[in-house]
């Protein structure tokens, strides 16, 4: 006769939980950050749960960490949103990313090894070979789409990790994840605006080999600031917003 199964231990039991409480808060951050969860929306814990064919107590550990990201809020007594957007929000996160970011690659500049500058250009390599998606071609954009932002963030993780700071990375993929939260608002848009990305991404890649720390953070605060701009133009222009060089 079969023997009935044991239950879990409490530390085999905490461990699964664990596990589950990753994988919800990877499959909810991926969400938001693809626009499936729209900003400002009630994430109710009952219907993720459903979702995601996850226990509700994974769910809610999941949302409480992204509370901590600034991808979520908490209401008292209403539950969690997606967490909202302004023009005035986009524009603190812009420069903030961009002193972060810069000076995370001033560090990198000066502490980076051999092994780092290979992984740089290795990081650029992969991601100028991978065609940036294009709105309106749907066939062209799925498949293209996942592969191309995954390169993106590790290209932009790749320069900076040569600054050996865990603290300064951790803060700069908070604020990364931000940014493509906003980024992925107008994917529907042309995203390009007249601009050569991958031109932008060669000549992070060269001054960041050449380790010329002023074109490089030049360069760096361009890059992102385009983007905003771009954002600026298609999500927000009916707040006034106007352009900010500030990598000029």
């Amino acid at each position: 006769m079969p023997q009935p199964a044991s239950p879990l231990k409490p530390a085999a039991a905490n461990a699964a939980n664990k596990n589950l409480t990753s994988i919800a808060f990877e499959r909810l951050r991926g969400d938001i950050l693809r626009g499936n969860l729209r900003p400002s929306e009630r994430l109710r814990i009952t219907s993720l749960s459903e979702r995601y064919e996850i226990g509700a107590t994974a769910i809610r550990e999941a949302l409480s960490r992204l509370v901590t990201d600034g991808m979520v809020t908490s209401e008292d007594q209403r539950g969690f949103r997606v967490s909202s957007v302004s023009r005035d929000d986009i524009l603190d996160l812009t420069q903030t990313r961009v002193e972060v970011e810069g000076l995370a690659l001033s560090k990198a500049l000066a502490a980076g090894d051999v092994d780092w500058e290979s992984n740089v250009l290795s990081a650029y390599h992969r991601l100028s070979k991978c065609p940036q998606p294009e709105p309106g071609n749907d066939e062209h954009y799925a498949a293209c789409y996942e592969i191309w932002i995954d390169l993106h963030r590790d290209f932009h993780r790749t320069l900076i990790a040569g600054c050996k700071s865990p603290w300064l990375i951790k803060l700069c993929g908070i604020l990364y994840d931000r940014a493509e939260f906003y980024r992925n608002l107008s994917a529907q848009h042309d995203m390009s605006g007249a601009r050569d990305v991958n031109a932008e991404h060669r000549v992070l890649m060269e001054t960041t080999l050449a380790r010329d720390e002023k074109a490089a953070t030049k360069a760096l605060s361009a890059h992102i600031w385009h983007t905003t701009n771009i954002i600026l133009k298609n999500e927000f222009a009916k707040d006034g917003a106007q352009k900010h060089d500030k990598g000029s």
